[in-house]
């Protein structure tokens, strides 16, 4: 296959038409519920790889939607592109950390003021990924306690990745026309060298640099963008792809060596055959299109936003409440809050008719005063049950 692009059926001004593939929407909830078991200890010890099926989910709809853009017109602009990622990602992360740093100011729990401070800066800049494997806060090594904003590491994986791919994408659709033949070859084989160098910087104890670095986890975005650019390149393989993603979800442990070095890749393919499947096929699609699964996978981005600082809250506030409790609660909470921000925050602003000049600034300041809080004086901490102020210095008991 060639970087020429396949015809795609046209809307009367010309323009190809998009098409949304409601599967997809189906694969989120599901991808979202597999990361919401895993943290809430609900007995689905890989349920973490469910962030792999939305990095591979994320690299196929925007590679797709890039090849879709360069066909239309031979100069798309770049500039427009990150606009509507920045309209569709950030508001829902400004509303989250915002309600984050109320927590804060309000009650002043021990121990967290100053951890999320850092947290909210590197949340505001999508380094969150960075911040914890070179700001001397392990992504492993914090208390639950210490960290409600850890996830956002993986928005900051997929926010750079933004970043840089369009422009990758469109000098190798440019300057490769006619030399690459098989572009999903050459996005193998970069998949490939990501997943070997995740297994090179693996450390027994300290895993934080192979799993959460940028480079390292890049792999499952590139395999999505080569199913983009060959549909149907791994479609055949979607029910071994189904076994071994469940068997991954139940029994993959992330501190191992066995995980960098073949259960990490195996888990990409895994999901990339069953996206590639679902979306270029009829398999599972009737399945994942029904209404409580599109509800839910419409929302996905804030139920994934929303569900760790919740569970941190209760963790915090109700120890004595017991796991199952707490899960049940943080799972409610979370649809609920991330029902509410998607109907007043992340559809209005999406549809809205603000252009970049007056939506940018507004989201700048609204950045600004995130930033700012971060930087107001820490009053004496006081405990999670409201019992006066604890004494925090080295003589307390």
């Amino acid at each position: 296959m060639s970087l020429a692009l396949e015809q795609r059926p046209v809307t009367a001004r010309g323009e190809p038409a998009p098409k949304r593939i409601d599967s997809i929407d189906g694969l989120r909830a599901v991808a979202v519920a597999a990361v919401m078991a895993f943290h809430y200890g609900t007995g689905l010890g890989g349920g973490f790889l469910g962030v792999d099926l939305f990095f591979v989910i994320s690299g196929f709809v925007i590679t797709r939607l890039l090849l879709t853009e360069r066909a239309r017109t031979p100069r798309p602009s770049l500039g427009s592109f990150w606009f509507r990622r920045v309209r569709r990602l950030l508001p829902a992360v400004l509303l989250v950390v915002a309600a984050v740093q109320v927590w804060m100011l309000l009650q002043r729990p021990v121990g967290l003021r100053h951890t999320v401070n850092a947290q909210t800066l590197a949340a505001l800049t999508y380094t969150s990924n960075w911040y914890a494997v070179l700001g001397h806060v392990g992504y492993w090594d914090v208390t639950q306690e210490q960290a409600p904003l850890n996830h956002l590491w993986s928005l900051a994986v997929e926010e750079q990745f933004y970043l840089v791919w369009p422009l990758l994408l469109f000098a190798l659709t440019t300057w490769g026309t006619g030399r690459i033949r098989r572009p999903q070859l050459l996005l193998l084989a970069a998949a490939a060298v990501c997943y070997l160098l995740a297994y090179l910087l693996y450390l027994p104890g300290d895993p934080d640099r192979a799993y959460l670095g940028t480079d390292t986890r890049a792999g499952a975005l590139l395999l999505g963008a080569a199913i983009a650019f060959r549909p149907g390149l791994f479609s055949r393989f979607c029910w071994p792809a189904v076994a071994v993603l469940g068997w991954l979800w139940c029994t993959a442990d992330i501190g191992s060596a066995a995980f960098y070095s073949w259960q990490l890749p195996l888990a990409g393919l895994a999901a990339a055959a069953l996206i590639d499947a679902v979306a270029h096929g009829e398999r599972f699609r009737k399945a994942l299109s029904c209404r409580p699964l599109l509800w839910l996978g419409h929302r996905s981005y804030g139920l994934y936003l929303w569900h760790w600082p919740v569970w941190i809250y209760l963790v915090v506030n109700r120890p004595e409440w017991s796991q199952g409790a707490k899960a049940s609660m943080a799972l409610c909470m979370s649809v609920l809050l991330s029902a509410i921000g998607y109907r007043l925050v992340e559809r209005p602003v999406r549809t809205s008719p603000w252009r970049p000049r007056v939506l940018l600034p507004v989201l700048a300041v609204c950045c600004a005063t995130l930033a700012l809080v971060t930087t107001a004086p820490v009053a004496a901490p006081v405990d999670a049950r409201r019992n006066g102020p604890i004494v925090t210095g080295p003589n307390a008991p």
